[in-house]
């Protein structure tokens, strides 16, 4: 190493010394884009087996983007386990409470394969008992996608008509299925009452987040045109929900997944809709 090569490593020590991710300057500006469409990934068997998961280069970026090593990540709703795999790739501790037990134990199985230096956790209970698992204020960094019926059923209607012979489904091995028929399943809720549900998770989540810790909700908005219900913002009621219960709404990433999913005629001759071809990341924070 030059002494020019030596310089810069000291100048970036220095950075990631003084920023609260050990991000640099360089690393930082080129993660702010707003709207990402490079975090796609092939579905694993565990993937496939509950339907439903986001990438974990996915929650790779937000680990990096919005903690330091050695924190502890949380995950309400762990599925398969795809945050305590992005916290054990990028050395962070991560927890995560799972009702499902076919779920949990895929998790489980994962997880003790592990060869990282992150604590990993895995609970299975309902996340409603959160305060009885976390330590108030020790998460600094939330991040999930919130199980829900109509959205599943929905997006299993889609893939049967539409998108069965889409990328997502044929190079990304993805599928969807309903979660289970317990009724402690947030999936199993109406909308309404699955808000209200919300609502109190997001109480507890608050408590056990640390000071300008991050609260992360990957969702899809959907449409009800069936009860006249032309859009339903649910990224926006999960924002609001936030605030309600003492986050700021920090910030909005936009998942563009239009490559993977083919277009489709919607409303076609008398209305034009959109596609609803991306998911959204809404970023909470508590600053007090």
């Amino acid at each position: 190493m030059d002494n020019k090569e030596k310089d810069i490593a000291i100048k970036e020590k220095k950075q990631r010394q003084k920023t609260f991710n050990g991000l640099t300057a360089k690393e930082w500006a080129s993660l702010s884009r707003n709207v990402w469409n490079d975090v796609s990934s092939p579905r694993s068997k565990k993937h496939i087996k509950h339907g439903a998961t986001f990438p974990e280069r996915l929650i790779r970026r937000l680990i990096t983007m919005y903690s330091n090593e050695d924190e502890l990540i949380f995950d309400p709703f762990l599925g398969v386990g795809t945050v305590l795999e992005a916290c054990n790739n990028t050395h962070r501790n991560g927890v995560g409470i799972e009702l499902n037990n076919e779920f949990f134990d895929l998790a489980k199985e994962d997880a003790n394969n592990f060869e990282g230096n992150s604590k990993i956790r895995l609970i299975n209970d309902d996340c409603r008992n959160l305060l009885k698992h976390i330590e108030k204020n020790s998460v600094q960094m939330m991040v999930t996608s919130p199980p829900y019926a109509n959205f599943i059923q929905r997006s299993l209607t889609d893939r049967k008509k539409i998108h069965k012979k889409s990328i997502i489904v044929q190079d990304n091995n993805s599928q969807i299925s309903q979660y289970s028929d317990s009724t402690k399943d947030f999936g199993n809720l109406n909308y309404s009452d699955f808000l209200l549900e919300i609502s109190k998770l997001m109480h507890d989540l608050f408590i056990v987040t640390k000071n300008d810790g991050y609260n992360i909700w990957i969702v899809k908005d959907c449409r009800d045109t069936k009860n006249n219900i032309p859009y339903v913002s649910f990224h926006s009621d999960i924002a609001k929900i936030g605030e309600k219960n003492g986050f700021k709404f920090h910030d909005l990433i936009i998942w563009d997944q239009n490559e993977q999913r083919r277009l489709m005629v919607l409303g076609y001759p008398s209305v034009f809709y959109s596609n609803q071809n991306c998911s959204f990341i809404v970023i909470l924070r508590k600053h007090e």
